[in-house]
């Protein structure tokens, strides 16, 4: 009889402990859902933000947020089936650093999002684009310099590209055009994986032309063609294994991996001030390497 007691009295306990638990879990979504709202208001004037339920850890403040619907102001809109922030600086206006992915975005294929684009992504076979994003960056406001250690987009029916940087002398209380005034590029790197954006885009623009896919992937190798050459003319060699590595790339779609490694920083802005592509490439230490799938 003393242990059916004891198994009672353990049960109670139990079930007491499960309900205060589940108690506190709904009353920290409850305010984890508060918190959002009260995050996302700010922006009411540019965008209107809907979720299902939001979740900080109290132990290391991440946040989740799950069923997002996001309509912009100017009528884009586009759904996500979770956001993770694993770090996110909330002292100042602009974030000095952040860490955080918003998984499977749905953006549709339709005007108020794409514009005149949206034609020709349709015909591309895409209804809707689907894709992971990613980032993780920090800012050191000594230094001034902006560290991108990852920016991820993944497409699982389009593409993946990874992108990292390191920016020299920016200035993140000065966002806008003036801000770039004085910014360096110190390194960069990209790595693309096709998954069959190239294939649609050669589709796409063969049909355009009315001429076949195979004809046009060697007007394209041939114009690549002269163009490595007449780069290896000039003697720029940046500008040579540039043309080489798309070649290769065109020819034979799978990843492509661009580096850009300036022997000392080169101002930011000569990318719009109408040089020459290939100078440009010189100017940033571009390399490119591709890998066949």
């Amino acid at each position: 009889m003393g242990d059916v007691k004891s198994f009672f009295r353990l049960f109670t306990v139990l079930a007491v402990l499960l309900a205060l638990a589940a108690g506190g879990y709904y009353a920290l979504e409850d305010f984890s859902a508060s918190k959002v709202r009260e995050f996302s208001s700010r922006y009411d004037n540019l965008v209107r933000f809907d979720f299902e339920r939001a979740l900080i850890n109290p132990f290391d403040q991440s946040l989740y947020v799950w069923g997002l619907r996001c309509d912009f102001a100017v009528g884009a809109r586009f759904t996500a089936g979770m956001a993770v922030v694993e770090k996110f600086d909330r002292e100042h206006p602009i974030p000095r650093y952040l860490k955080g992915r918003v998984e499977n975005i749905s953006i549709p294929v339709d005007f108020m999002n794409f514009g005149t684009y949206a034609s020709e992504l349709r015909k591309m076979g895409y209804e809707e684009l689907n894709f992971d994003l990613e980032t993780d960056y920090i800012y050191e406001d000594r230094t001034r310099r902006l560290s991108v250690r990852k920016l991820c987009l993944d497409g699982p029916d389009s593409l993946r590209v990874s992108a990292g940087f390191d920016l020299g002398d920016m200035k993140l209380h000065r966002p806008g055009l003036s801000g770039l005034i004085g910014v360096s590029v110190l390194d960069a790197g990209l790595v693309l994986q096709d998954r069959s954006i190239t294939r649609r885009l050669l589709d796409f623009t063969a049909a355009e032309d009315h001429i076949g896919v195979e004809e046009l992937r060697r007007n394209l190798l041939d114009s690549l063609q002269l163009r490595m050459q007449e780069s290896r003319s000039l003697g720029n060699g940046y500008a040579e294994n540039f043309y080489a590595g798309l070649l290769k790339f065109i020819e034979k779609p799978g990843q492509l991996v661009l580096r850009a490694s300036p022997g000392e920083p080169v101002p930011l802005l000569y990318m719009f001030m109408g040089r020459d592509f290939e100078e440009l490439l010189n100017l940033y230490g571009v390399t490119v390497e591709a890998d066949g799938y």
